[in-house]
């Protein structure tokens, strides 16, 4: 079972149906975008990448557009951090009125200064780690599916198994939408636009 069907197994969310026509207001008609019910709370107590507090209150005021991932992941997380600068090149002069996150999973690995140089390709995206307990807090509160595997005759010793989906949290803190990982930067730049004001 990949990533996605276990999420969404494990997750209370609505997919609504997806529709061609991407030029439409409503969020909910590009391929791909995901509905997420109340049970979803972007409720989170970490620090950043140079070690400053950042609580989700900080990130109020602009919508966030988050992904869950981990540093030494070898292909998943790369391609998505590129497509989310990718995303945010697409926004262009908006791009600064959205807030970017990487989120750990692995906060035992990746600490402040482990974020920083993995982030150092792109200042826009904003990393986040925090003690064990409050990162599996920040991401049990968005539902987030990530388990430890043991690496055999590895140097690493294990890896992560998780979700790739990004996510969209509005300028409130209320996390309203999901998105796949496959969608196009236009496509997810075109959803982020209808919530920045």
């Amino acid at each position: 079972m990949n990533a996605f069907r276990q999420f969404a197994v494990a997750s209370t969310l609505f997919v609504m149906g997806a529709v061609s026509g991407c030029d439409s207001k409503d969020p909910m008609a590009h391929p791909g975008v995901i509905e997420l019910s109340d049970a979803f709370e972007a409720e989170f107590d970490l620090v950043d990448q140079d070690g400053a507090p950042a609580p989700d209150e900080r990130f109020e005021g602009k919508p966030l557009f988050a992904y869950f991932g981990f540093a030494s992941c070898p292909d998943v997380c790369p391609a998505a951090l590129s497509r989310m600068s990718a995303t945010l090149d697409v926004l262009g002069a908006d791009a600064g009125k959205v807030q970017a996150a990487f989120i750990t999973v692995d906060p035992e690995r990746d600490t402040p200064a482990v974020l920083k140089a993995h982030l150092s390709f792109d200042d826009r995206i904003v990393g986040l780690t925090g003690a064990a307990d409050k990162a599996e807090a920040a991401r049990r509160a968005m539902k987030v599916y990530a388990a430890k595997v043991p690496l055999e005759n590895s140097a690493l010793g294990y890896t992560m198994d998780h979700q790739s989906l990004f996510y969209l949290v509005d300028a409130a803190g209320k996390p309203v939408l999901a998105m796949e990982d496959s969608m196009a930067p236009a496509d997810i730049a075109a959803v982020i636009e209808l919530w920045i004001e």
